[in-house]
């Protein structure tokens, strides 16, 4: 399930420094994002909100991409059960 946030930055730095915070949230969000587009066969996958204004999505050509840096994600934090999630969709996408 997403849990939607609302990612605020002014400057190149702030992003970064918000996309780490959020790391966990947003390779969440990658990975029930891409999930749930490629079920309801949408071509952009809902990350966040950025600056209240506009979206991060991940377009249908990004994803297999997008996933794989989620994959190396969890494996760095050892969430095998997420590793394992985001290996199935990987697999059911290509």
């Amino acid at each position: 399930m997403h849990k939607v946030i609302n990612i605020t930055y002014e400057t190149d730095t702030e992003f970064r420094q918000q996309m780490e915070e959020y790391a966990d949230i947003i390779h969440n969000n990658t990975l029930y994002g891409i999930d749930e587009a490629f079920n309801t066969d949408d071509d952009n996958a809902f990350i966040a909100f950025l600056n209240n204004d506009s979206i991060m999505a991940i377009p249908k050509g990004e994803w297999l991409d997008n996933l794989e840096h989620t994959l190396e994600y969890f494996e760095s934090i050892e969430e095998y059960e997420k590793c394992s999630e985001v290996k199935q969709l990987i697999d059911k996408i290509s």
